[in-house]
């Protein structure tokens, strides 16, 4: 006879019967607990179909965005480039412009110092963050330290970034843009 022990899972093809004429794949749903996150099948997002076509309707949804954008909005291109009649001031592509704003005042620490202070940081975040909790939450309270340090980064970043972009004229010079 088939003499199952009374705490063993049924096989799959008693647990999900096949119905006929229905072709499948490899994916499935698995009702246990996964080995990576300890957490319940219930609690997860299956990545087919579920993860992929949200994915896939941003990336359109995105795309279409973003071509709607251009279509209607001129690029704000300025005349082509002369080595005879530089710009004044010279100023670094928009991602660039806080580097430059943090070289200007200390050529060192602008352009050496502070950046790699901070790469050195990054590079180091994974072993200086071990604690546990908060998995995929935005912002979750057991990593405040990091989440303030990163806000701060970021609004610092793009502060300088605005002043290179409005607040800077002739020479480098501060101006008002109004």
């Amino acid at each position: 006879m088939n003499a199952r022990p009374q705490n063993a899972e049924a096989p799959a093809h008693e647990r999900f019967p096949l119905k006929p004429g229905k072709t499948y794949g490899l994916m499935c749903v698995v009702p246990t607990r996964t080995e990576n996150t300890g957490s319940a099948a219930e609690k997860q997002v299956q990545s087919w179909p579920a993860a992929l076509s949200r994915e896939l309707l941003l990336f359109l949804v995105t795309v279409v965005a973003l071509g709607l954008v251009s279509y209607f909005f001129n690029a704000p291109l300025e005349e082509p480039a002369s080595a005879l009649h530089p710009p004044n001031p010279a100023k670094a592509p928009w991602y660039f412009l806080g580097l430059q704003e943090m070289v200007s005042y200390s050529a060192f620490w602008g352009g050496i110092g502070i950046p790699g202070i901070l790469v050195g940081l990054a590079m180091a975040a994974p072993y200086l963050e071990r604690k546990r909790g908060g998995e995929g939450v935005w912002f979750h309270h057991s990593r405040s330290g990091a989440n303030w340090t990163f806000l701060t980064l970021m609004t610092t970043l793009g502060i300088l970034t605005l002043i290179g972009t409005l607040f800077r004229g002739e020479n480098w010079a501060l101006i008002v843009p109004w």
